[in-house]
């Protein structure tokens, strides 16, 4: 990956279709297993706030007429644009603010263990809940800084979402630093950063109007069939399910765009230092250990090979043996002569 070391953060410089490429390919062999957990998710995180609707809730138009809010117009209206809409009680936006945070940092660390190629479970994504109150108080402390920003305007709002972005995953990644750890982390992270994030997100707007199709289709047909607040939102929550798949190809995505941030993945496929320091320190170890090889290498005792005596060419000849010629008649008889004469004298 080519990226930017600038002022102690990486600029990613990665264009966005390589970054949905590289969240697609880590999910390969695991989609199933992956949309059965968002689909987990969106059924705890939504089914229970629709019983506490159902049990509990007021009706938004009911409440505003019987209260006065009508500004001057026909309480009718009030009730008429508020009919097919889900009650709201307390209680399902107290079960929303306790369990939203943990749900997302066990969402955060189920997609950032399948982007590292560890094994996962469906059960992972309530991993968040052992960490139940930094969970929560992350999730509220984010919430604040966002609303307040928003309260300027809704583009320092947005703005403040993408500079918030990655604290869940930092908060996943080192789950003993402190939540205002993370969210400085994030800051310093998404500095120069939030074009790139902000266009990242916005690539995946033709998914979501693709996935938005089926919840839209579920939706009228629940307010079709009946005006019973609860039966309209179980529709609502399975027309959801259809995003499942869109959710998964997200959180991939951002996991990959949190890896690079973070300086785990880069084409060496080793962490970027954070600061300039770190880097000289890790540049002085590298030069040691290779000092020390080279030293090692010196010192170790030479070996001598004995030396092979040459063998001259003419040495490897085989020798060839000598035929004795055959003897004269005449020598024969001179010796049997000689032989004869040494036996008379004996």
């Amino acid at each position: 990956m080519q990226n930017i070391l600038v002022e102690q953060n990486i600029i990613i410089t990665e264009p966005c279709k390589t970054l949905r490429t590289l969240g697609r390919n880590v999910l390969t062999g695991k989609w199933k297993l992956a949309i059965i957990a968002v689909c987990v998710y969106i059924l705890v995180l939504h089914v229970p706030r629709a019983v506490f609707d159902a049990l509990f809730g007021t009706n938004v138009g009911s409440f505003m007429t019987n209260n006065g809010y009508t500004y001057g117009m026909d309480a009718g209206f009030y009730v008429d644009f508020y009919n097919n809409m889900p009650q709201i009680s307390f209680l399902s936006t107290i079960y929303l603010l306790l369990v939203t945070g943990a749900l997302e940092l066990g969402l955060t660390l189920f997609f950032l263990a399948t982007f590292r190629k560890h094994d996962v479970q469906v059960a992972d994504i309530f991993l968040g809940f052992e960490r139940f109150g930094k969970a929560l108080g992350l999730f509220l402390y984010r919430g604040l800084f966002i609303f307040l920003w928003s309260c300027l305007f809704i583009i320092p709002g947005i703005i403040a979402t993408f500079r918030y972005s990655q604290a869940f995953f930092i908060l996943a990644d080192d789950p003993d630093k402190s939540i205002r750890q993370c969210m400085n982390e994030s800051k310093a992270m998404m500095k120069g950063n939030k074009m790139k994030y902000f266009l990242l997100s916005l690539s995946f707007i033709g998914w979501a109007l693709l996935a938005g199709i089926p919840a839209g289709i579920m939706e009228s047909l629940g307010s079709t069939i009946t005006s019973n607040s609860f039966v309209i939102a179980l529709f609502s929550i399975v027309g959801s399910l259809f995003s499942a798949p869109l959710v998964v190809y997200i959180y991939s995505t951002m996991a990959g765009f949190y890896e690079i941030l973070a300086g785990h993945l880069i084409k060496e496929t080793m962490p970027v230092p954070v600061t300039v320091e770190e880097a000289q320190q890790q540049y002085e170890e590298i030069i040691a250990k290779a000092e020390e090889q080279s030293q090692a290498q010196a010192e170790e005792p030479k070996v001598e090979v004995p030396k092979t005596e040459e063998i001259k060419p003419e040495e490897l000849k085989p020798e060839t043996p000598q035929i004795e010629e055959p003897k004269t008649e005449e020598a024969q008889a001179e010796e049997e002569k000689v032989l004869n004469n040494e036996r008379d004298a004996d």
